[in-house]
């Protein structure tokens, strides 16, 4: 439920992975530690860390339900596929209404929330028009996180309870986790890793983001980052099994495109301009010189959030990590630092 994104940040996960977790992967080496230029301590990788073209094929192949592979080179059938995808989801020809539908209210209420002017008073006249959403706002009021000394029963004391962060937040989360978690089948248990890795993401975001970033916006970037990959997902079983196995290269260039249709219905839904930007460095991350804040904290939140939810799943081992590269944004110990965030949010409710 949404309430628990609030009290995730007090906890300790209860869950372990798998034990036959060590043997579904075949072992990565992390490079040996390396100095950076003018710093005379050698920061001293932990045994654990994963580099992040590992990360991200193992996070997508537990998406697709396919086997580790470690061919490099696509096939003609692969680049046949791949070349059927970009014909629908690529240039200029893409039709916006394979995207998911965003309830008419979330646009106006973000825009009312995007001014200081707005008081409880107008947001409360605008929620009250999606009664699923007035349930769920009062429902989080009341979690054990915000503790009120009186039961909150009505929608505008609710808001005031909350802030705007928190409304935002909840709306967001309540709209996107349909969009994640739709389909059957294969594609529904793809979309609950989604929702997974959407939930974890937006946490390393906002953590990683500090202090430059915008709390709302860094958060709402981690929690949209996938919305164009159920849509990839479902085009793709249409195809069967024309590719019986993946390649890594295949894996890597799918990836991209769920991440460029996740851009183009982020803009598409007229978001914060900030969050348009991280999903567009995201979706092309060889620019690494161009990138903002919000989007180095992206890039590196969504590989730590992967992270996690292949823990979950047995797919990568309990203390792994993201493997910082030097000269880049984070340091080992700051990526360790955002994975210990995250894995203690994901307490078990009871």
């Amino acid at each position: 439920m949404i309430g628990r994104f609030f009290r995730k940040w007090f906890g300790a996960r209860g869950a372990t992975p798998p034990a036959e977790a060590s043997n579904a992967w075949p072992l990565v080496s992390a490079p040996a530690p390396v100095a950076d230029e003018g710093v005379e301590a050698i920061v001293e990788v932990p045994a654990g860390a994963l580099p992040a073209d590992e990360v991200e094929d193992r996070f997508y192949r537990l998406i697709l339900s396919a086997a580790p592979s470690f061919e490099p080179a696509m096939t003609p059938a692969e680049q046949s596929l791949l070349r059927r995808l970009k014909d629908v989801f690529g240039g200029e020809r893409f039709d916006v209404g394979l995207l998911p539908r965003l309830p008419s209210v979330v646009p106006q209420l973000m825009r009312s929330l995007r001014s200081d002017d707005t008081d409880s008073r107008m947001l409360a006249e605008q929620v009250s028009r999606d009664s699923v959403l007035v349930g769920e706002i009062i429902r989080v009021a009341n979690s054990a996180f915000f503790r009120s000394t009186k039961p909150v029963t009505g929608l505008q004391q609710a808001i005031t309870l909350l802030g705007q962060n928190g409304l935002r937040r909840v709306v967001m989360q309540l709209v996107m986790r349909p969009i994640l978690r739709t389909g059957e089948n294969g594609i529904h248990h793809a979309g609950e890793r989604l929702w997974e890795h959407a939930e974890r993401c937006a946490r390393a975001c906002s953590h990683l983001g500090r202090p430059a970033c915008d709390p709302f916006e860094a958060f709402l970037a981690g929690l949209v980052s996938h919305t164009g990959s159920q849509a990839i997902l479902a085009e793709l079983e249409k195809y069967g099994d024309a590719v019986p196995q993946y390649s890594r290269s295949f894996i890597a260039a799918l990836a991209q495109q769920m991440e460029r249709l996740s851009l183009h219905a982020a803009r598409h839904w007229d978001f914060p301009s900030r969050v348009v930007q991280a999903l567009s460095e995201r979706a092309d991350p060889a620019d690494a010189g161009a990138r903002t804040p919000l989007g180095r904290a992206l890039i590196a939140a969504s590989r730590v959030a992967m992270i996690d939810v292949l823990i979950d799943q047995g797919g990568a081992e309990a203390d792994a990590v993201l493997l910082a590269v030097p000269g880049q944004s984070f340091t080992q110990a700051q990526l360790v630092e955002c994975q210990d965030a995250v894995r203690a949010a994901n307490t078990v409710e009871a």
